[in-house]
């Protein structure tokens, strides 16, 4: 996104209003979910005290556990007036209605109504769409709502926020050409952005979000086409198949006996000194200082064309895996156990014994830094795209059991090389465990056939087990590298090439 001079400076306005806005909303919230339905001395007064009509049975306040409702996070607004929210109820069949139910507002309903009476008020929140303003109400509702009901993490203060949201139908574009096009931002004006997409088969724009990283603006719209992605294809109906193997030396082993390299996008010695020498930088200059806001600027250019770099590489080499074969198999690995820290081990004399938790956090660094989540989510989407299975297996010993004689061993594997201590089987470690990964999937092939070079494992099933088929997963949040979202047949291998290729009969 390309705001001039007075946009940039009015957006920027914007989120210093806005990030106040939610800690006020915040902060409220909290002494909500502390005090109310407690017996306390807090230095909260509610204005008219807390009480219940006993007539409309309206409950005001949250202080009585007899008369008044338990909020785990509730708000008392001063005016009382703005907690009351009534709701209409119709008959089923004649859609009149029967009654009007009286009842007390949520908290992120009474927060907004506060919000339209403060852009009365002060000038800060009148000039701020007030539908960017709702949003942010609703952004942290949905944090606390991920609390109570997931079990997130408590929502938190930020000092700083750097993206805000319209509702569904108000950005409008314009002007759309072929490298560029134009958005109408409700309070901003017209806004030019690249075009790196092809904006003409949009029928309605939803959510819009305007973001900002690494000193760069992005806008990211939720968009309704035309374009109607393709069923997945039976496996009936698949004639091969790829197995990969997801690792750090060599970061995707195809059983086909091809790599995909692991650029080590921050772990390498040269973007790691520089990473620490420029963090070193910041916590030396002094704090609200302007060199300090230079020096956190330097730093978060430099993350984010890492960032960039790193998920462009992962766009390529899931689109090389999602175009060697009509279905893709891949391990079923929880990585988020894989990278916690280790754990301590007690001596019994008060202290700890040595527990590698310095060579596991180098471990857990790496890992992190080859992204295997976003590759497996890449994957998931550029196959739905394609209309390709992806199926996830067991990864249990699929780097030691021997694919000759079965027999699984720890010692079998050293390094990349892989040698059976019972049958002598000797074969590149990484492509033996996507071999593996591809056998487990449950496809059993013909015996006979002659055709196929041996570091190939493209091959046609003669019959089928029972699998588990794998959902597509949308990869979100993604900025760099863009893929074609509308163009679906890029990503198709026609079966006439991949028998031609091998020799095979369709």
């Amino acid at each position: 996104m390309l705001p001039n001079q007075s946009q940039l400076c009015q957006i920027e306005d914007w989120l210093v209003t806005l990030r106040k806005h939610r800690n006020y909303a915040l902060r409220e919230r909290i002494d909500g979910f502390e005090f109310n339905n407690k017996d306390n001395e807090s230095s909260i007064i509610y204005v008219y005290g807390s009480y219940c009509e006993i007539e409309s049975r309206i409950e005001f306040g949250s202080c009585c556990p007899l008369t008044c409702p338990v909020l785990k996070h509730g708000v008392v607004p001063q005016n009382l007036r703005l907690a009351i929210k009534e709701s209409k109820v119709k008959d089923k069949e004649t859609k009149e209605v029967i009654k009007t139910v009286v009842k007390w507002d949520s908290a992120s309903g009474i927060q907004m109504k506060v919000t339209t009476q403060l852009r009365k008020s002060l000038l800060h929140f009148a000039i701020v769409d007030s539908d960017v303003l709702q949003r942010n109400i609703a952004n942290l509702d949905t944090a606390f709502s991920n609390f109570f009901k997931l079990g997130r993490g408590y929502p938190q203060f930020i000092i700083r926020l750097d993206s805000f949201e319209y509702k569904p139908g108000r950005v409008i574009l314009r002007h759309i050409r072929k490298n560029y096009a134009t958005a109408y931002l409700p309070g901003i004006g017209d806004v030019k952005f690249h075009n790196s997409r092809d904006l003409s088969l949009i029928q309605d724009l939803r959510t819009c979000t305007v973001k900002r990283e690494g000193g760069n603006w992005y806008i990211s719209m939720l968009v309704d086409i035309a374009e109607v992605l393709p069923s997945v294809k039976p496996l009936e109906e698949c004639k091969s198949i790829v197995g990969i193997d997801i690792g750090i030396n060599k970061l995707v082993a195809l059983s086909d006996g091809r790599f995909q390299e692991n650029k080590r996008t921050t772990t390498n010695a040269r973007t790691a000194r520089r990473l620490s020498m420029r963090q070193r930088a910041i916590s030396r200059k002094q704090k609200g200082s302007k060199n300090r806001i230079k020096a956190i600027k330097r730093l978060a250019k430099q993350k984010h064309r890492l960032a960039q770099y790193r998920d462009g590489h992962g766009w390529q080499v899931a689109n090389v895996v999602v175009k060697t074969a009509d279905v893709v198999a891949r391990e079923n690995l929880r990585i988020k156990n894989m990278v916690k820290r280790a754990k301590p081990k007690h001596d019994g004399k008060g202290g700890y014994k040595r527990n590698g938790a310095l060579l596991k956090t180098g471990l857990n660094r790496v890992i992190l830094d080859a992204g295997w989540g976003d590759i497996f989510n890449k994957i998931a989407w550029l196959a739905l795209k394609a209309g390709k299975p992806v199926i996830s297996v067991p990864a249990k010993h699929s780097s030691q059991e021997c694919p000759k004689c079965g027999h699984i061993d720890k010692a079998n594997r050293e390094g990349e090389k892989f040698l059976c201590i019972v049958c002598q089987h000797t074969e590149h470690a990484d492509t033996k465990a996507s071999r593996t990964i591809a056998r487990r999937v449950g496809l059993v092939f013909p015996k006979k056939q002659k055709t196929l070079r041996a570091d190939c494992a493209k091959v046609t099933p003669s019959r089928y087990q029972s699998l588990r088929v794998e959902t597509g997963n949308h990869a979100y949040g993604v900025a760099g590298v863009q893929l074609s979202l509308f163009d679906l047949a890029q990503y198709q291998s026609p079966d006439s090439r991949i028998s031609k290729r091998y020799g095979r009969n369709s």
